[in-house]
């Protein structure tokens, strides 16, 4: 089976189950009810019984249940099943937390990794907001950097939309034959 995507999980969903019923269904749930990945929109109270939901899937048929991953805010290690960032050897790694072992987190990266990682070199994964703060703040230290002005109007600068662009290529000479 492939990793579980929460994001398209439904919010009042807190797991995530299989089906064996005319193959393999792959279902969102809760102690209520279930919903079909993919048509989560339509979620259905568990059958059986004699009602009018008898030939609802049961509770009973969901089986391999995940449970939701907790969310986690920095502080501690994060819950297992919580993606994360880790740091390895001088860039930060996405991953997911599979264990824990010795007050660390087992992860495992996105390139199929495993890392035995302390507390300390875990950070929650990055909001866009985030990313793009931390790319002006490099890009206002470069510039401080090589034109010896003040932070103040290195940051003008860059918010007036200035940016350092490559230089293009030159094109390869030509020999005369």
């Amino acid at each position: 089976m492939s990793k579980i995507d929460w994001s398209k999980a439904p919010e009042w969903a807190d797991g995530h189950g299989l089906v064996a019923h005319h193959g393999i269904t792959e279902v969102w749930i809760n102690m209520n009810q279930y919903a079909v990945v993919g048509a989560e929109d339509h979620a259905y109270p568990y059958g059986g019984g004699t009602g009018d939901h008898r030939h609802n899937f049961t509770r009973g048929q969901v089986q391999y249940i995940t449970p939701r991953p907790g969310q986690w805010d920095g502080k501690g290690l994060p819950p297992v099943g919580v993606d994360c960032e880790y740091f390895d050897g001088g860039e930060w790694m996405r991953c997911e937390v599979v264990a824990h072992r010795n007050n660390a987190a087992v992860v495992l990266s996105d390139c199929y990794e495993a890392a035995f990682v302390p507390q300390k070199e875990l950070r929650p994964i990055r909001t866009p907001g985030q990313v793009a703060a931390e790319e002006r703040t490099k890009a206002i230290d470069e510039l401080v950097k090589v034109t010896c002005i003040n932070r103040g109007e290195a940051a003008r600068i860059y918010d007036a939309g200035y940016r350092k662009k490559a230089a293009p290529l030159s094109p390869s000479p030509t020999w005369p034959t």
